[in-house]
């Protein structure tokens, strides 16, 4: 019997396995469920020795398992709720929600190297706010502050759900449009534009925009040159006349 009870014991650290696997990825109620199916393969295991045991030793002997692996499995999810929490904090803006510069870099990696694979366009604004350090010093932070989310929550409401938006910047705005040719991006931010008029023109102070837009009809050499890319063409409209979009086309012989 106690040969046999060694050759069990020696497999309990693989029966742990799908526990440990059920509560990270997937809910509580999964991670107890596979807890509970579990602590019976245990038992299984043990089948000739629970045979030679009371009946009231057994069920102790399966509460016992049953107890260790819950425990285990509501410690791992409540570790895998807490990691995500962290992994969304650290690539997304504490004040508007929006992706930050590691989120939104991460993003346009990927796309990037789409776009090297399948030779996909994709476009990348970058939205400025205008003069926005005399509104902060005449309005005070606060104001600056929800000036930032209220135009975060339009950008958001103003682009469609496969776009990806970040804030980068005190006050400066990036978004990326994946598979998104110049004619459908001057559509979208035209209508942002609309919609942002419309959503500033009861401030007790003028708020306007600079955007510069860049479709990229072929890979861009880093996430670095795009940005700068997107940048230089923000600051044209900003240095010509503000409250206005300039729209540009990149590709391999541009």
């Amino acid at each position: 019997m106690n040969n046999q009870l060694l050759t069990s014991v020696s497999l309990e650290p693989l029966l742990l396995l799908p526990v440990v696997i059920a509560s990270w990825y997937g809910n509580l109620f999964t991670g107890l469920s596979v807890s509970f199916i579990t602590a019976l393969a245990i038992l299984v295991s043990y089948d000739h020795a629970l045979l030679a045991l009371p009946a009231t030793d057994a069920v102790y002997t399966a509460l016992v398992y049953l107890s260790a692996l819950s425990i285990l499995s509501i410690l791992i999810h409540n570790f895998s709720e807490v990691f995500k929490v962290e992994e969304a904090a650290a690539e997304h803006d504490h004040l508007t929600g929006l992706l930050n510069t590691r989120g939104f870099t991460s993003l346009l990696e990927e796309e990037i190297a789409r776009t090297k694979r399948y030779r996909h366009p994709f476009t990348i604004a970058h939205i400025d706010i205008d003069d926005f350090k005399v509104i902060n010093d005449s309005k005070g932070h606060s104001a600056g502050h929800a000036i930032l989310c209220k135009l975060a929550k339009i950008i958001t409401t103003s682009f469609r759900e496969s776009d990806y938006i970040g804030r980068i910047g005190g006050d400066e705005f990036v978004c990326l449009l994946p598979e998104t040719k110049q004619p459908d991006a001057k559509v979208v931010f035209e209508k942002l534009q609309k919609n942002l008029d419309i959503a500033f023109c009861n401030e007790n102070m003028m708020v306007t925009f600079s955007i510069g837009v860049v479709t990229f009809e072929s890979a861009p050499p880093s996430t670095q040159k795009a940005l700068a890319l997107v940048d230089k063409v923000m600051y044209r409209v900003k240095k010509l006349n503000k409250n206005d979009a300039e729209y540009q086309v990149y590709s391999s012989t541009h």
